[in-house]
């Protein structure tokens, strides 16, 4: 993750300026989750393709993104094909021995699961790490304390404070669709079976019967049992690798590009659409070029 996280702030890190969003916090999940599903490294760029333009056009059925989708599917059933014959240390090759060993999952099957790993883990991270940024930009106070607690060598406030940045502005603004199985009444709201019900994550986070200063972002937040990772049978598979993804990138940035600042105005930022999510379009930086 680190030597990723690296090679993505390399390319820009003389330029003195860059889009955190489409230069690095969409890169990282990305190439880091091919890394886990044994996608070689020469064919990484590819799927960095295929999830940009379902991104940018919302997954939509038509076009270029119906053929960007089809693209990633028709590659990671080859690719299953070939760890087949050939199994590495990775996850498709678990999948595949997996299968092998009672589960029976076709290719097609196979392909499925690896699909929806790729892109459970994926839109989540940048948002993760976009919209976390973007606060510590906002509060410089608590982006100071973080940095004076990274230059001591310490690493407890880098991970409350990510936790933080979850309950703050997580990447999941409501759960997906509920429907009400019984009669009930919610809220003093009276809802008929059938009736569909959209739990709003981003309200509960600030909640302020649950959290004390519920508007204030306070990196050393102890008591923070946010739902940026869902709950109980729903709580996400992938929340060990998204704290990994977040602390590093955002270590790392505040680490090489100390003065890291907003290049426009907030107002000027723009907000992907879309009610499950919440991600920003782009993140213009500036900073001081290296020499």
């Amino acid at each position: 993750m680190q030597e990723v996280t690296d090679r993505l702030i390399d390319a820009f890190e003389a330029e003195g300026s860059a889009d955190l969003i489409h230069e690095f916090a969409f890169p990282l999940p990305i190439y880091a989750i091919c890394d886990l599903l044994g996608v070689p490294r020469e064919d990484q760029d590819d799927f960095r393709d295929w999830a940009g333009m379902m991104i940018r056009h919302g997954g939509g059925p038509r076009g270029g993104v119906a053929r960007s989708v089809k693209k990633m599917r028709n590659y990671l059933a080859e690719l299953i094909h070939k760890k087949r014959e050939n199994p590495g240390d990775d996850l498709i090759s678990r999948l595949i021995e997996a299968s092998d060993h009672g589960e029976h999952l076709t290719e097609n099957e196979a392909a499925a699961m690896a699909f929806i790993l790729l892109f459970a883990g994926f839109e989540t991270t940048v948002n993760l790490i976009g919209n976390g940024m973007y606060a510590l930009l906002r509060n410089p106070g608590q982006r100071e304390r973080l940095q004076e607690s990274l230059a001591a060598g310490e690493t407890g406030l880098l991970e409350t404070g990510v936790e933080e940045l979850l309950r703050y502005d997580g990447p999941v603004e409501m759960a997906t669709w509920r429907f009400a199985t019984q009669p009930l009444t919610l809220g003093g709201q009276d809802i008929a079976a059938g009736d569909p019900v959209l739990v709003v994550l981003a309200a509960a986070d600030r909640d302020p019967a649950r959290f004390s200063g519920p508007d204030t972002l306070d990196l050393g937040r102890k008591d923070n049992q946010h739902l940026g990772y869902g709950h109980g049978i729903h709580y996400c598979l992938g929340a060990p690798l998204a704290r990994l993804e977040g602390q590093t990138a955002l270590a790392t940035l505040l680490r090489r590009l100390p003065d890291l600042r907003l290049a426009v105005e907030p107002d000027d930022l723009r907000w992907r659409g879309g009610l499950i999510m919440r991600g920003l379009r782009t993140l213009p930086v500036e900073f001081t070029a290296s020499p």
